[in-house]
């Protein structure tokens, strides 16, 4: 393995690691919520920041690992939730990747906001498919949309702001 592949490879790896963190941790703190299903994403922070600068593949790799990893360190790996997750991150990546390549003049909110949705609607569509089999879960549409709305927003100020702090550090590097 040259040095290079060991350099993807090891970014591949930090990314990872820092996305199953974030969604362990924030997973954690909302199951002693009243709405333990209600979250902002904030590991999506890192697939956003990867879809931002061109690393589709690295985004793909990332999601379903820290999917898998989280659902291992969290006991869910075979539960509902974690397929959740699992289908409803691939299908906002898609979205995203395909709103960013189109040049809809989306910037970074969105981007992130139809990611947000993509992911909320998946979902929503996956309890339908899998456990709920009545169309009456499509009520909380207008919720989750309001909801992708917002953390949509909050993702894609985030990943903006960190990307300006570490432009900054690779400038100082230099």
């Amino acid at each position: 393995m040259n040095i290079h592949n060991k350099s993807k490879l090891t970014q591949l790896a930090f990314y990872t690691a820092l996305a199953a963190s974030i969604h362990i941790v924030e997973d954690l703190i909302m199951r002693m919520l009243p709405l333990p299903f209600l979250r902002v994403g904030f590991s999506n922070i890192v697939i956003l920041y990867l879809i931002c600068h061109n690393r589709i593949g690295e985004a793909f790799i990332v999601n379903i690992s820290k999917t898998i990893l989280s659902g291992i360190v969290t006991l869910t790996l075979l539960s509902p939730s974690t397929l959740l997750s699992l289908t409803a991150g691939i299908s906002a990546i898609i979205v995203m990747f395909l709103v960013r390549c189109l040049h809809l003049g989306l910037g970074i909110y969105g981007i992130s906001i139809c990611g947000a949705i993509a992911h909320n609607l998946t979902q929503l569509a996956m309890v339908r498919a899998i456990l709920i089999h009545s169309d009456k879960v499509f009520v909380l549409t207008p919720i989750l949309l309001s909801i992708a709305l917002i953390s949509g927003s909050i993702i894609a100020y985030l990943t903006l702001y960190i990307d300006r702090k570490s432009e900054k550090a690779e400038i100082k590097e230099k």
